[in-house]
């Protein structure tokens, strides 16, 4: 899950979507039995959806928005957050999920 507006630890990336060849590539990292991870995986899935519909954004943060709001509604069927799970406050959501120039 990244951005090109994001400083990434590529060490905690599990999953990444990429649409040229439509695949989720998931790490060695990734754990079906993780909330958090499955999280991830719903992430990339909305993105995949979003490929296959042809969705226009004015930039890719604009595209993370609904990746991010489903993602913490599957979060939230568990008792948690993308705040507890990942550590992405409001703040942080906000800066990932608007186009700044």
């Amino acid at each position: 899950m990244c951005s090109h507006a994001d400083a990434v630890d590529v060490d905690e990336v599990v999953a990444v979507y990429e649409p040229l060849t439509r695949t989720t590539v998931l790490s060695d990292r990734w754990r079906a039995d993780h909330v958090a991870d499955l999280s991830v995986l719903v992430h990339e899935l909305v993105h995949h959806l979003q490929r296959e519909t042809d969705a226009e954004h004015r930039c890719p943060e604009e595209g993370e928005a609904l990746a991010y709001e489903a993602q913490e509604r599957w979060l939230a069927q568990f008792g948690t957050s993308l705040e507890a799970a990942f550590g992405i406050d409001a703040f942080t959501l906000a800066m990932r999920t608007r186009c700044l120039w």
